[in-house]
């Protein structure tokens, strides 16, 4: 864990709360240690490429990320990038994790003991209820998660999704408009101060 120790002035300077490092630590722990068996990340990427290429990664939202906020959805939440990272950020808020998949569930219920609010789901439903904000990373099209929380979205809900490149989000943005016509996004451009990749943030409503 010797390169946690050396990134962590990025995950400070990024604004994650230094009470929580220590849980970030376990929890990154975690994530390494299960991977072999769950493939909760690629099994080929290195302990560096973990910490830059996700964990990092991830933090690049959290300045953006609205605060008070009573409930998270987290779609897809796999290995807990970015559900766990943000339950962990911000403990007042409640996260609901969506994952389908029995393994990587059981994963993030490990996760729990080190985010008491984080709440597991295994379908993901239209209405989306009691929900305050929903957010993805590396899960499925603008047009497709819209579709999915059909509901929630008519009610007005509010969206941030973790995405790439301009391109691609512009069409995914156009197949959204062909369903969604009252579509209202926002792009904001997120810079990783380890790695020259494109990154956006992707807010609705």
């Amino acid at each position: 864990m010797q390169y946690f120790d050396q990134q962590t002035p990025i995950f400070l300077s990024l604004g994650f709360r230094q009470e929580a490092i220590l849980s970030l630590k376990k929890y990154i722990e975690l994530l390494w240690a299960s991977n072999e068996q769950l493939n909760l990340i690629s099994r080929k990427m290195s302990f560096e490429e973990l910490i830059d290429n996700h964990v990092i990664d991830c933090m690049l939202s959290f300045l953006s990320f609205p605060q008070n906020l009573k409930v998270v959805a987290d779609l897809g939440s796999g290995g807990g990038l970015p559900g766990v990272l943000l339950a962990l950020q911000f403990p007042n808020t409640q996260f609901h994790l969506y994952e389908k998949s029995p393994l990587k569930r059981e994963f993030l219920a490990k996760c729990q003991k080190l985010c008491s609010n984080i709440i597991l789901f295994d379908q993901i439903t239209s209405e989306m209820k009691g929900t305050n904000l929903v957010t993805a990373r590396a899960f499925k099209g603008v047009d497709v998660i819209l579709d999915m929380t059909r509901k929630y979205y008519a009610s007005g809900g509010q969206y941030l999704l973790l995405k790439g490149r301009k391109e691609k989000i512009d069409e995914e943005l156009m197949l959204a408009r062909k369903s969604f016509k009252d579509l209202k996004s926002n792009l904001v451009q997120m810079k990783s101060p380890v790695m020259d990749v494109e990154r956006h943030l992707v807010m609705i409503n």
